[in-house]
């Protein structure tokens, strides 16, 4: 299972995104969204693979990005957050 940060600036404010948080929620093992435009999600799929699956919701100038998290990581959050990603030995 990969470890994914998926960070997402969605631009049209007349667009129903629905169908692609709907994507972003189903087509993983797990999800965790603690940041607005940012989610840690647990896959099978490399970073490459999901963000395919993300494109197909999004318009131009819409932004994604998706890179696969290491442990090697540091972050200023709540404990329940660190409870959370250190819970998933990745």
């Amino acid at each position: 299972m990969n470890v994914l940060l998926v960070t997402h600036t969605l631009k049209n404010h007349h667009k129903d995104y629905s169908s692609f948080f709907n994507a972003l929620k189903t087509s993983c093992a797990e999800w965790w969204h603690y940041f607005d435009t940012a989610w840690i999600v647990i896959t099978p799929q490399t970073a490459d693979q999901f963000a395919k699956l993300l494109y197909l919701h999004m318009e131009n100038p819409d932004r994604l990005l998706v890179v696969k998290l290491q442990k090697d990581y540091q972050d200023w959050l709540e404990t329940d957050a660190w409870d959370w990603l250190n819970a998933r030995n990745f």
